[in-house]
């Protein structure tokens, strides 16, 4: 019979045995490029978040971040494809509030948008802006109003399920709107089409339409913050124009895989605080009007 003592001691470097390799694998982490899939098309809001912030954590890290836009239904293609990655965290997902309705507005989805993820941190909070394009002569959510009652408006989206998309529909019952939805891949094809005038009306986050609200090149008629936005003083939001509860906006996080050591996981939170902390990102932020918010896992 063996002793009790060497029983222990057995199971104790078993137990090492098997929590060693993780602990290593997060020592030498990262081992190569670390991949950011952003699920819209470059130049939305999202993207633009996911470059500066990945820039910083690429210094940090070690190893290069390299942004993936990959757009399409919502999000969901990108989701998909992290989900089924190597959980060793050099594949992360920019997470966002068009994941956490994904269950409710799709009935069937390849991927769990809260099982098949760790969260690794919150990283910002923007708010939206409605805007009419230049050519359509709609200055105002008033004039909005009357020009929908002659039907044949349309306006874009970053894509269906999107914060923007979901706001919108809440600022059209709101108001009785006949405007039809167009879902766009991002927030950049949006902005052309507004500016192109071939899109009478668009909802993206403030901070990437902020230059052309600015230039002229399209009309912003309102905020979707309960306050008015500080980069744009001068446009009223949406809660002054009569729907008083809302405070409207996107949220930004990256996750992982499930499966991912804690370690990394820890490690990648920590370099994603650190780059919040910069003086060099608090003012981009602030130039964009968003608002950093790092936070535990």
């Amino acid at each position: 019979m063996s002793h009790p003592l060497n029983r222990r001691c057995f199971l104790g470097a078993l137990v090492a045995a098997t929590v060693a390799p993780r602990w290593a694998r997060a020592a030498t982490y990262p081992t190569g490029p670390v991949t950011l899939v952003v699920p819209f098309a470059a130049g939305g809001q999202f993207d633009s978040i996911a470059r500066q912030v990945g820039k910083l954590m690429a210094t940090d890290l070690g190893q290069p971040v390299i942004i993936e836009n990959i757009g399409g239904a919502g999000g969901n293609i990108a989701a998909s494809k992290v989900a089924r990655a190597k959980p060793d965290g050099h594949t992360l997902l920019m997470y966002g509030g068009n994941y956490a309705v994904a269950k409710s507005l799709y009935k069937k989805l390849d991927y769990d948008p809260v099982e098949d993820f760790v969260p690794i941190s919150r990283i910002s909070l923007a708010p939206h802006v409605v805007m009419a394009s230049v050519k359509s002569g709609i200055t105002s959510i008033a004039q909005l109003q009357q020009r929908a009652k002659q039907g044949g408006l349309s306006y874009g989206s970053p894509g269906v399920g999107t914060s923007m998309h979901l706001t919108f529909e809440i600022v059209k019952d709101h108001f009785g709107l006949d405007i039809v939805h167009i879902p766009y891949k991002g927030g950049a094809a949006v902005m052309t089409d507004l500016i192109g005038g071939t899109l009478d009306v668009g909802i993206i986050a403030v901070g990437p339409a902020l230059e052309f609200i600015r230039t002229g090149k399209v009309v912003a008629l309102a905020v979707t913050s309960k306050a008015r936005s500080p980069a744009l003083p001068k446009v009223p939001a949406l809660s002054e124009l009569g729907i008083t509860d809302l405070d409207a906006g996107s949220w930004a996080g990256f996750a992982v895989p499930k499966g991912t050591p804690p370690a990394i996981v820890g490690r990648l939170n920590e370099s994603i605080a650190k780059a919040l902390r910069t003086p060099e990102l608090h003012k981009l932020f602030e130039e964009q009007s968003f608002i950093a918010t790092p936070g535990t896992s």
